[in-house]
């Protein structure tokens, strides 16, 4: 399987490819906030609510992916391969980014700036900069 630094997707691909998954899981966000205040009065932990919402926002994820043949890794990596395993894991690896709500859109639009900076740093000759969310190295390996 191809990977994502050896395949050209331009801005616009990208953007195309991450749009109906955001979308998707704004919907999820703003449904998981609706339903909060019903959860409360049916589920006194804040664990188990927590738990339970997870699920929830999962299996909505599960739903949206399959019914809207979202396969948003298999169109990022540049996949040609249509085996029932790999759909069946790009569908769930889907539901799960979906479920994030906005989180996994900010999460992924992080790791894809850290890797421009990181890029344009290696080829203008410069070390490229530990990512703001990196937990910092051990004291044995600084320099």
């Amino acid at each position: 399987m191809d990977n994502l630094a050896t395949t050209n997707l331009s801005a616009t691909s990208l953007a195309t490819t991450l749009a109906v998954p955001f979308a998707a899981g704004f919907v999820v966000q703003r449904f998981l906030e609706i339903l909060d205040p019903v959860t409360v009065k049916f589920i006194k932990d804040p664990n188990t609510k927590k738990t339970v919402l997870g699920l929830v926002s999962l299996g909505i994820g599960l739903v949206m992916a399959d019914a809207m043949d979202l396969r948003m890794f298999h169109q990022l990596l540049g996949s040609t391969a249509n085996d029932a395993l790999n759909n069946w894991l790009d569908y769930l690896a889907t539901a799960v980014f979906v479920s994030g709500g906005t989180e996994g859109f900010n999460s992924l639009l992080k790791f894809a700036n850290y890797k421009k900076e990181s890029t344009k740093a290696v080829a203008d000759g410069r070390q490229p900069q530990a990512s703001p969310d990196a937990p910092p190295a051990p004291a044995r390996l600084r320099a």
